[in-house]
Parts: structure tokens; C-alpha cells; sequence
């Protein structure tokens, strides 16, 4: 998909990032004055970005810097990114590269200029890793200190290598970077703006805190996620915030680090607040009381004049947001490692839902063999990233089979029709007509109100959401009408895809 001229293109997508051309910049009107023929005119042309590429903060794990891996065939990890990034070189070449993270704006701004920085410093380390891989493996142990990497991250890294236990953390991460990395992906240090001059990386890579929010809640929303003492929902809001972007300059472009304005990634933020707009502070703070601030709708979210100056109209700062659904059986149980087909805006793409394959039993009472409820909330999901809200999904899904393991392939796409669930899933529902907005809700957690289905013996949809939700739910009164107790209730469940357990199901049924 392209976006408009004005702000360049996006190339590729995947679930965890973007890769994307910016618009051809304008030349420079120049003047100058005439010489004799031992003088002459000197020119500085300012930095130009041509292309961009973006690594969301899916790839990471939670509020840490370490890169997850997909064991299996890579489909759902930071290769499929990476490869976006080849096929951008390939179209861009010596065109130099910066990296630059992003942190979101919860906590205080000192620490998440430290995490924006670790980010952005992994990522440079792995795109450095086929061309000089003991630095990137000594910048991966830095961080690995910092953070405290441990068992959990010697595991994935494990599983993904194949390496036994006892293998020194050097080789094991040398190792991983070299499964997660396409061969063809060959990127030097000299390759960056700052030619890798700076022992620190200034110039090539560093973190740029909570300073660039693309989405600034409103005052409203705000309340409401800090009253909830499970910020699940504000941080898979705030996950727009949280990324990491790479540039790519015109070539022949280079900086002298020592000319560069950003801090270096493990410096603090005296640097970067030199490079605030005067009220950059309240840019990036203030809050609208019922609508959300994005820097799509007036570029007036980001403090930094000279990050916005080099991403104004990018592709890969524009609002594709990330969505979270979780699938479900017919029953109301959460199907983790569910094979799924996703359809948005023409294009569709295969997935498995997060979370471990099953086991053959089943681990419910009474689920069908192959299938069980997630142990997990982070289980039993699958993303989309989607540009044009509101819209609507197609989704194709089906309990996992009791024969597929961890190394199971993805469903072919081709496959239309071998699913057992079939549902149009609505994203971002406009709350101007509450009662229409409370059906579109109801039908995405399988209550179809257009037109109402019946299964015989059974209330009418709105009834049957009232009589399941009730036990959650005190104010719900089951008499079929759309009351406000309704219809916040409904609101809260669907939000936070709190979705309780019946006996009958609306969601159409294929095999």
C-alpha cells in the first residue's frame, strides 16, 4: 500500500514495523555572489532523509531491550522486518543509515532515555552483526548487564540456536544474531552517518526518550487507564510510542559526530532539550480533554524541532495502529497458537495467535481434544496494524489441532475456507450513536444483532450478552434493552477483551 505523495510511501508492513520512501525533497534555492578566480563559494547542504525503516515495540519485551525470536520459521519475528530493510537498501544503496529510539510517555524521562537508547543500540548492533559481529555481541553484553538479561533470555536464544546449555553468553548471542539477521543484510559501521568514528555511536544511534509521542491521550482516557489498576489497556495504547526508527540519508551524507546535536545513547537529556522547541515540554504533554492528540492530525506532539524537522510527512511516523485481537471458540475460550487468516484493506495475511501449542488432551475440562484456555492475558492474540480508522477486519480462524507442535506451519493463505470461525471484527467504533456502537461491540464478542440470530431456544442477542455478562456485571438487568448499564458494561469488556464463558455462541460456525 502507498500513502499520498506528500508523505512518501510505505513499501512494506509487516506486524512489527514499516518500510517506507519519503517524499523527493525540493532543491534549495541558492544564491550567490561572483568571485575572481582565486575565490570560491562554499555550499552546506542540510540532511536529507530518502527512507525510513521502523521496528515496533512487538519485537521487544516488555519494557526491556532484548529481541524475541519465533523458533519456528521466523513469520512471526524481527526477520520479517529485516528483510524489509533489504529490500530497502537494495532500491537505497550507500545511502547512510542513523538509528533513532523511542520511548513512551509513562515513568520519567531520564530513564526512558536510557531504554530508547539500549533499543536503538540493539538494533544497530544487529544490522552491524554479519560485518563485525564481536561488537555487536560486546554492545548486546552491555546492554545485557544493564538490564539483567537471565534465564528466560538464554532460553529463547537457545531454542532458536539449537546451543545446549553451558554455552558462553558471547557465542550464544553471536549465534542468535546470526539466525535473526538475512545473509544478505551486510551493513558496516562506516555505512552509518557518523561512520562509526564515535566509540559511543554518536551519530549512528541513540534514544530519544518519551520526547516524540505520535499519540498523546486525552484527559479522559488518561483518568481512565490510571483509575485501573491493570494498565494492560494503557500500554497496548502507548505501544505507537514505543519504537525505533532508521533512517537512511542521501548518499555521500555524513556528520562529524562531534557536529551531531543527539546525546549519545548512555548520555543524559541535556542534549536533547537543547534541540526542544520553545514549548517543546508542553508539545509533548499537554492533554485535549476529550480527544486524543496524534501527531498525524497537526504535527504538534513531538518537543524535539530537530527530530521533527528529519521525520515531518515520513511514512514511518505516520498513525498505522497497531490492534490487538484475541480469538476465541465458540464457547468463550481463549485459543492460543490458533491458525488465522487476517484481511484489512485487500490484502490478507497468515498468523498464528500468541502463546504455546497444545497439548493432546486439551488442558480445560471438557474443550475438545487440541484445544485450551490461555494461562496467559498476553495469550491467545493476534495484530494487525491498520492506517484508516475506523474499519473493518476479516478473520478466519480455528482451534489448533491436537497434531500441530511449535514447528507448525502457518495456514495457507489459499485456504479461504478451512476455518471453523468466520467474523468481520469493527476497530475504533465512533461512539456517537452509543446504541449503534454498543451492537458493532456486541457482534465483535459474537452477539449478532444484524440481523438478530436466534439459536433456537435462545434469547434474542442483546438478552443473551445481559444474562452471560451478569454475573460480571451487578448493574446488568436482563430485559433486552440497550440501557446505560449495558452499554458501558459491554464498552468495558470489549475494551479489554473480558469475555466470559456461555453455552451458545453467535459467531458463524464454517466446518
Amino acid at each position: 500500500m502507498s500513502d499520498t505523495d506528500d508523505k512518501g510511501a510505505v513499501h512494506g508492513s509487516s506486524e512489527g514495523g514499516i518500510a517506507g520512501k519519503h517524499s523527493a525533497a525540493k532543491g534549495p534555492e541558492i544564491r550567490v555572489g561572483s568571485s575572481t578566480a582565486d575565490q570560491f563559494n562554499t555550499i552546506t547542504l542540510r540532511l536529507v532523509p530518502i527512507a525510513c525503516f521502523r521496528v515496533d515495540d512487538i519485537r521487544f519485551a516488555f519494557n526491556s531491550s532484548f529481541i524475541g525470536s519465533d523458533a519456528t520459521d521466523g513469520k512471526n519475528d524481527i526477520r520479517t522486518e529485516l528483510q524489509l530493510l533489504v529490500d530497502l537498501l537494495e532500491s537505497n544503496p550507500e545511502s547512510p543509515l542513523s538509528v533513532f529510539g523511542h520511548a513512551d510517555p509513562v515513568g520519567t524521562d531520564d530513564p526512558n532515555k536510557q531504554l530508547s537508547g539500549r533499543r536503538a543500540t540493539v538494533i544497530y548492533a544487529l544490522l552491524i552483526s554479519t560485518t563485525d559481529p564481536d561488537a555487536a555481541v560486546k554492545l548486546w553484553q552491555e546492554v545485557a548487564k544493564t538490564e539483567k538479561w537471565g534465564p528466560d533470555q538464554r532460553q529463547q536464544m537457545q531454542s532458536l540456536t539449537g546451543l545446549p546449555d553451558g554455552t558462553p553468553d558471547a557465542d550464544l548471542m553471536k549465534a542468535y544474531m546470526q539466525k535473526l539477521v538475512p545473509p544478505d543484510l551486510k551493513i558496516a559501521k562506516t555505512d552509518f552517518l557518523g561512520q562509526g568514528k564515535d566509540p559511543k555511536g554518536k551519530g549512528d544511534y541513540q534514544g530519544c526518550s518519551e520526547f516524540n509521542p505520535q499519540l498523546i491521550f486525552s484527559k479522559k482516557k488518561n483518568d481512565e487507564f490510571e483509575k485501573d489498576p491493570d494498565k494492560t489497556a494503557r500500554d497496548d495504547a502507548n505501544s505507537i510510542n514505543r519504537r525505533v526508527i532508521v533512517l537512511l540519508f542521501q548518499k555521500g551524507s555524513k556528520v562529524e559526530p562531534a557536529n551531531w546535536p543527539c546525546p549519545r545513547a548512555t548520555e543524559g537529556v541535556g542534549g536533547c532539550r537543547a534541540r526542544f522547541f520553545p514549548n517543546g515540554d508542553a508539545l509533548r504533554s499537554r492533554r485535549d480533554p476529550d480527544k486524543d492528540r496524534k501527531f498525524d492530525d497537526k504535527q504538534d506532539t513531538f518537543a524535539c524541532r530537530f527530530y521533527q524537522k528529519l521525520l515531518t510527512d515520513s511514512p514511518c511516523e505516520t498513525a498505522m495502529t497497531l490492534v490487538k485481537i484475541r480469538l476465541f471458540d465458540a464457547q468463550a475460550r481463549p485459543l492460543p497458537f490458533a491458525p488465522c487468516l487476517i484481511t484489512e484493506s485487500g490484502t490478507t495475511r497468515a498468523v498464528r495467535a500468541t502463546g504455546p501449542p497444545p497439548s493432546t488432551a486439551g488442558l480445560t475440562p471438557g474443550s475438545p481434544t487440541g484445544t485450551f484456555s490461555a494461562v496467559d492475558k498476553n495469550d491467545a492474540l493476534v495484530t494487525l496494524r491498520v492506517q484508516t480508522l475506523p474499519t473493518t477486519a476479516n478473520l478466519k480462524w480455528s482451534r489448533p489441532r491436537s497434531t500441530e507442535g511449535a514447528s507448525a506451519p502457518l495456514p495457507n493463505v489459499a485456504d479461504l475456507e478451512d476455518f471453523e470461525f468466520h467474523m468481520d471484527v469493527t476497530i475504533d467504533i465512533p461512539d456517537a450513536d452509543a446504541n449503534a456502537a454498543t451492537k458493532t461491540r456486541m457482534k465483535n464478542l459474537g452477539y449478532d444483532n444484524n440481523p438478530p440470530i436466534k439459536v433456537p431456544g435462545e434469547v434474542d442477542p442483546i438478552q443473551a450478552f445481559q444474562r452471560d455478562y451478569k454475573p460480571q456485571f451487578a448493574d446488568i438487568v436482563v430485559d433486552g434493552t440497550l440501557n446505560q448499564p449495558t452499554i458501558d458494561d459491554c464498552k468495558t469488556s470489549h475494551e479489554g477483551s473480558k469475555t466470559v464463558l456461555r453455552t451458545h455462541s453467535d459467531i458463524a460456525v464454517k466446518r
